[in-house]
């Protein structure tokens, strides 16, 4: 080995030893002041102290320093490698003979000395600590520091950040003002910080930092990402930040700080959201929920996952948020299913509830099955089947395009020319990747229902967009308390017209209004003056009350649906029925007039009783049951044997009750009638006499002559000139009911 080389290498290993050992003193005074720390003893006043005591002891050793010396080079490679006598001294030696023999001997000599230094090694660094600590005090100061340690636990760090810190400046001199301003969500004031905090704040929260005092922008950071102040007045500059993270807010030079606070950023809890088991219910699902947020639940929703399908996109629902306090908020949604494309399946529903911070708490999810689509129309059964293979797997985009061209060139059923060419136009879309996924499922949804709604489905849209502007309208004017404008509400009630009368044209003769009131056109008019006449009047509760009975007929009207055939049965029968009651009526009171006068016959009881069994028997077809008509056809039977056997006042007795049956037969069909269809009101017609200012266009007693021949009971002549007037087929439909209830109750 290279003798050079090795004397550098131990000379190295020597300076290293000096060091260290110049060095340890200091060292064991800062372990010292570590482990005062950990047990809580330091402060930033001894800090300075320890650093200065320290610096001056590791001067002084490093003034007694002293460069190794080539002969203590060489023995600590003797020592290290085992050499004995000296062998690197003798190399330097040389013979005093300067004969040939002794010069011979003498580098033999040197040859087997520098044979045996091939192996020399220059050793490592070795301090010998038991040499210069022969009380073994470092293992008490380990011990120390390991105590320290575990009893300080998490206040560790707290405890040296404080003890290893310079004291503030003790003079005058800058001022540090911050805050911390915590979301608006939260409605909580800004939060001063004073020394010695430690805050815990929201993300999303401001922090501000003001210094006052200083010629120049001050140097701070928050963790390691460095603040940048803003002039703000003379020696006074801003700083703002977003708190995201946590981390040592630190203002001034990092030997000499002005402030520092540990800031500890969370983020905001999710809210707690439950959810009760989804319950198909008609065309939506019921679904009971409860959320709690400490700061509000400011949105809420449900997403429907097809179970077993991985590849389907979810559909997300927005559900109504109701209450005073949506901290701590119950309720039950009842979103519409009806043109979900997952319908009939079985979904996995998911509940979601965001609070104001936009940290989402989740609930479920749970199974339920979807109640199926109903589309009576095959074509429209058919594209509601592609649409939801389409939303089961986006990825079979071509493969639903095919079919539904298939579908649009041979529909299954009779379609209008319209939709057959939207879908064909649809399909082309989808095959080219025109159009995405999510969209064309839009579209076949809407194709579908156009198709199952039929002619009328423009028509219903119209008439709903023309009930919407006029309730709004209606309702702005109620709200601010002004009289509408007269102009504006003859149009919207135009194009309500307008509307209604397109849509009633789509559904043909007669609409079906299940469960909707019956009112007419002009009904709906006068009802809207009256609301706007009690707007102007400033009757704003009335005007309200009105305008919810007018949504409710307006909405039956947009509900309604083109007449079944079994429907347009019983209409019909319906009518004929009324017809022949009114016959029978009529009938029944002629022979009452003939009884009374001694010229009636069993044979003219007869015939009615034929008449009224041909109704009864018509109703029974069509599946209508009338109140009365057994009643009535009792009677009659009584009228006949009293007649046969020529007992006058019985027969009387009996034909007056058995006009009372009839009245209130005819009195159940026009009830049950008034919600089976809807049109004009039916008026009287140039021929019909006029009967007077009752009610509805209906006689007032007063007004009908003959009432009171002499010599009879006044309220029966008045009954029986109603009951001849009642028998008139020709009379609206109004008058027969003000005739029925005037008849049911008892003369005085």
């Amino acid at each position: 080995m290279n003798l050079a080389r090795l004397r550098r290498r131990a000379a190295w290993g020597l300076w290293i030893e000096i060091l260290v050992r110049a060095a340890a003193p200091a060292c064991a005074i800062l372990l010292a002041y570590l482990a005062a720390s950990l047990f809580g003893f330091g402060s930033p006043w001894a800090f300075p102290a320890i650093l200065l005591l320290g610096a001056s002891i590791l001067v002084s050793q490093l003034a007694r320093l002293r460069r190794p010396a080539g002969e203590e080079i060489d023995r600590r490679i003797e020592h290290v490698s085992g050499l004995r006598h000296r062998p690197i001294a003798m190399l330097e030696d040389a013979p005093e003979n300067e004969s040939p023999m002794a010069a011979a001997i003498w580098q033999l000599h040197a040859r087997r000395i520098t044979a045996s230094l091939q192996n020399a090694r220059a050793g490592r660094p070795a301090i010998h600590a038991e040499l210069h600590d022969p009380f073994a005090l470092r293992g008490l100061l380990l011990l120390l520091l390991l105590v320290g340690a575990i009893s300080a636990g998490p206040a560790g760090l707290p405890r040296l950040s404080s003890a290893f810190s310079f004291p503030g400046w003790p003079f005058s001199g800058p001022s540090v003002n911050a805050w911390i301003t915590q979301p608006a969500y939260t409605g909580a004031p800004p939060l001063v910080l004073s020394p010695g905090d430690d805050p815990v704040v929201l993300a999303g929260s401001g922090l501000t930092v003001i210094v006052t005092g200083m010629g120049r922008p001050p140097i701070a950071a928050l963790g390691s990402t460095p603040m940048r102040f803003g002039g703000l007045a003379q020696n006074s500059f801003r700083a703002d930040a977003s708190l995201t993270a946590s981390g040592k807010l630190r203002v001034g030079k990092w030997w000499h700080p002005l402030a520092v606070w540990n800031v500890t950023v969370v983020l905001a809890e999710p809210p707690k959201v439950q959810m009760s088991l989804p319950v198909p219910v008609d065309h939506a699902l019921r679904i009971g929920w409860h959320a709690q947020d400490r700061y509000g639940v400011a949105s809420l929703t449900a997403t429907i996952m097809p179970a077993g399908h991985p590849k389907a996109e979810p559909e997300v629902l927005d559900l109504p948020l109701n209450g005073p306090d949506l901290k701590n908020a119950s309720g039950v949604a009842k979103p519409d299913v009806s043109d979900s494309p997952y319908a009939g399946l079985d979904v996995a529903v998911t509940l979601a509830a965001r609070n104001l911070a936009g940290v989402s708490g989740m609930a479920g999810p749970m199974i339920v099955h979807l109640p199926p689509a109903e589309f009576l129309d095959k074509t429209a059964s058919a594209l509601a089947a592609l649409r939801q293979h389409l939303a089961l797997d986006p990825n079979t985009q071509r493969e639903q395009a095919d079919a539904l061209q298939k579908l649009a060139e041979s529909p299954p059923s009779g379609i209008s020319a319209s939709a057959d060419l939207q879908m064909a136009v649809l399909a082309r879309q989808l095959s080219e990747g025109e159009m995405p996924a999510d969209a064309a499922q839009s579209r076949m949804a809407l194709l579908a229902r156009q198709i199952q709604e039929g002619p009328d489905y423009g028509p219903a849209q119209a008439l709903a967009a023309a009930n919407q502007a006029l309730e709004q309208a209606l309702r702005q004017a109620i709200t601010a308390g002004k009289p509408m404008d007269n102009d504006r509400l003859q149009q919207l009630l135009a194009a309500m017209h307008a509307a209604l009368a397109r849509h009633l044209l789509a559904l043909g003769p007669a609409a079906s209004v299940p469960g909707g009131p019956s009112a007419s056109v002009g009904d709906l008019d006068k009802m809207v003056q009256q609301i706007a006449q009690d707007e102007a009047s400033g009757q704003s509760a009335k005007a309200a009350a009105e305008l919810n009975r007018l949504q409710q007929m307006l909405s039956a009207l947009q509900s309604a649906k083109p007449m079944s055939a079994a429907q347009a049965k019983r209409e019909a029968a319906a009518d004929q029925a009324a017809q022949d009651l009114a016959r029978l009526t009529q009938g029944e009171s002629a022979l009452l007039d003939q009884t009374n006068q001694g010229t009636a016959t069993p044979g003219n009881q007869t015939t009615l009783q034929n008449q009224l069994s041909a109704t009864r028997q018509g109703l029974g077809k069509a599946g209508i049951s009338l109140p009365g008509l057994g009643n009535a056809a009792i009677a009659m039977d009584a009228a006949h044997d009293a007649l046969a056997d020529q007992n006058l006042g019985t027969a009387a007795a009996a034909e007056g009750s058995a006009i009372q049956e009839l009245q209130k037969a005819a009195s159940a069909l026009a009830a049950s009638s008034q919600g089976m269809s809807f049109g004009e009101s039916a008026a009287p017609s140039a021929g019909d006499t006029d009967y007077g200012d009752g009610i509805n266009g209906a006689p007032d007693e007063d007004s009908i002559p003959g009432i009171l021949p002499s010599g009879e009971n006044a309220a029966g002549a008045i009954q029986q000139q109603i009951i001849k007037n009642d028998g008139d087929p020709s009379l609206p439909s109004a008058v027969h009911q003000y005739y029925h209830r005037l008849l049911n109750q008892d003369p005085p």
